[in-house]
């Protein structure tokens, strides 16, 4: 008779009411973790979301088929999410709060094929409430990590139940929410191929097992083959995409920052500090420094990590300790290995990883007396920890103020606390800028938002001087332009601010508040018919811009095209120009651009 501690179970919701109750508590405790962030603000990188007009503009869903671009499956959902609630920060977090809890579940179901049910429900729970989990949850953008991991436990799901083509279906999923799931497929081929020389038997983690059926194989040779080949592949392509589009924060762009060799020294150092946050959570960081030069001694210590791995998994009794070891430095090598990238460190780099570490911390639990007991105080003091680093995401002056304290040699870190400052307090905005600067002097972004701190005083002269120093850095940067027009606007040189505009535009096509503006100077001087354009096209952007609307109805009836002015007086619910008290006034291009 098998024994107790290896007892599986076939776990499927429509048939086992105990996996219903442990569903309900993952969802329950989920929701209780990290309910609170769906009144949490936008944060970082998510600015990119509200600036892709491919995201914002709902004629645009063909864009998402366009395979020359990667993490199309990420974008799409933001694209539905836009559809649904706008840019309201709300929905966007429910959503991957969602995907995380649900990530949890399906581990859960996954274990439960090959492990006894408390390993199961206990890697689970650790997956879903580590600390460690808060960024890549709460921080929207990092979404494509939530989405790379469903997939990839769908895929393995479906291997387990044969479903092979469908697993293929479900892994390029998560390859379109972010390409280092390719990682997965590795890991589950090497680690396959490894228990199978090993063992003269199927290897436990990749077969089916219904009580008292003998074990069958779930892989054949020619499919870990192809799934391996795939995945390679499918990096190769990464690689490719990524210098195609002279990608210049990861990947070969990335390499004239910092060399591969160089990236892989400095990450023998960072995996350390991964694995402290794992064992001991606090103090966490969004941003983490990190010395050039770590030496010899910790690629020796990830050797000697890895070679207990190797032996543990060589031996049946804790083989699934090895393999959990092995598969976590496989799951992690896409962003800390070999190919460089910008930053060092996130912690959302561990959102993958997590399932081999949950998975470890579980069966270490196991084999220690009143584990129960253990398992419940270490869920209660995760939690507690996770609800805390939660509290720093509320605000972006919170989570900014936090990181400037661990991270304060970071010139990006100042730079974002002055703009969590911007709105509410500039002269603390103006501070945390100017010590970007000291860090970094040629940080095109933080002039930018010195330039719209200066221009939002009167100081036409000083906010002129910072875009033009921006420009000349990075010409490229349109929203300089369009700020420099309105400047210059404001100073009373309207042929000139209209140059600047139309630079924004050549630059920027899709930003539709530039022919907002260039319809203004038009107007303004009198070029009725030369608005008409520009407006039209603003209002095919945003039909709701009540002030396009009216400019446009007043452009009309002063350009003498009646019948043309009368329809959109109608729309605006106004029947004549005197009645509008409406004052059309340009647009700033955004502080976070």
């Amino acid at each position: 008779m098998q024994p107790q501690t290896c007892k599986t179970i076939d776990m499927k919701l429509t048939n086992d009411p105990f996996a219903l109750k442990v569903t309900a508590g993952l969802v329950l405790a989920g929701l209780l973790l990290f309910g609170a962030s769906f009144n949490d603000p936008f944060h970082f990188d998510d600015t990119l979301i509200a600036n892709d007009s491919n995201v914002t503009n709902g004629a645009r869903w063909a864009h998402f088929l366009n395979p020359f671009y990667l993490r199309q499956l990420t974008f799409f959902s933001f694209y539905l999410n836009h559809l649904v609630g706008g840019l309201n920060p709300s929905g966007y977090h429910v959503v991957n709060v969602a995907l995380h809890i649900a990530n949890a579940v399906l581990l859960y179901l996954l274990l439960g094929r090959f492990v006894e049910r408390w390993l199961a429900i206990v890697a689970a729970a650790i997956f879903l409430v580590h600390p460690i989990q808060t960024e890549p949850v709460l921080y929207v953008y990092q979404r494509s990590i939530l989405l790379a991991c469903f997939f990839s436990l769908l895929a393995l799901i479906a291997l387990v139940e044969r479903r092979h083509w469908l697993a293929v279906v479900f892994f390029m999923c998560a390859f379109e929410g972010k390409e280092s799931a390719i990682a997965v497929p590795l890991a589950l081929v090497v680690l396959y191929e490894l228990t199978r020389v090993w063992n003269t038997k199927s290897p436990p983690a990749l077969v089916k097992r219904h009580p008292g059926d003998s074990v069958t194989p779930s892989l054949g040779h020619h499919y870990t083959i192809a799934l391996f080949a795939g995945a390679a592949v499918l990096g190769v392509i990464t690689l490719g995409l990524l210098a195609y589009w002279e990608e210049q924060t990861v990947g070969i762009g990335a390499a004239d920052q910092i060399s591969p060799p160089r990236y892989f020294l400095t990450e023998t150092r960072v995996i350390y500090t991964y694995l402290r946050l794992l064992f001991f959570p606090y103090p966490q960081s969004l941003e983490y420094e990190f010395p050039d030069s770590p030496g010899i001694l910790p690629p020796l210590g990830i050797l000697v990590i890895l070679g207990t791995g190797w032996w543990l998994s060589m031996h049946e009794r804790s083989r699934l300790a090895g393999l959990c070891m092995l598969a976590f430095f496989i799951l992690l090598a896409p962003t800390s290995s070999v190919v460089p990238s910008k930053d060092a460190a996130f912690e959302h780099r561990l959102y993958l990883p997590m399932l081999a570490f949950s998975v470890w911390a579980a069966y270490a639990l196991s084999r220690i007396p009143r584990r129960s007991w253990l398992g419940i105080g270490l869920f209660c003091v995760l939690s507690v920890m996770t609800i805390r680093r939660g509290t720093v995401w509320s605000s972006d002056i919170a989570l900014w103020e936090d990181t400037a304290k661990h991270a304060p040699l970071k010139a990006r870190v100042w730079f974002n606390l002055g703009g969590a400052y911007l709105n509410s307090d500039p002269e603390k905005a103006r501070a945390a800028l100017l010590r970007a600067l000291e860090l970094q002097p040629d940080f095109t972004e933080a002039l930018y938002d010195l330039g719209v701190i200066e221009q939002g005083r009167g100081n036409w002269s000083s906010a002129l001087a910072y875009y033009e120093r921006v420009v000349q850095i990075q010409s490229g940067y349109w929203p300089a332009w369009n700020n420099m027009g309105n400047t210059l606007f404001t100073m009373g040189e309207r042929e000139r601010a209209l140059e600047y505009f139309e630079k924004t535009l050549r630059l920027n096509r899709d930003y539709w508040p530039a022919q907002y503006n260039i319809a203004i100077v038009h107007f303004m001087n009198g070029r009725y018919s030369e608005a008409l354009p520009r407006l039209k096209t603003v209002l095919d952007w945003r039909p709701d811009f009540r002030e396009a609307r009216y400019l446009l109805a007043l452009s009309l009836t002063r350009a003498g095209y009646r019948a043309s002015a009368d329809e959109e007086w109608k729309k605006l619910g106004e029947v004549t120009a005197a009645e509008s008290r409406i004052t059309p006034t340009m647009i700033l291009a955004p502080n976070r651009p």
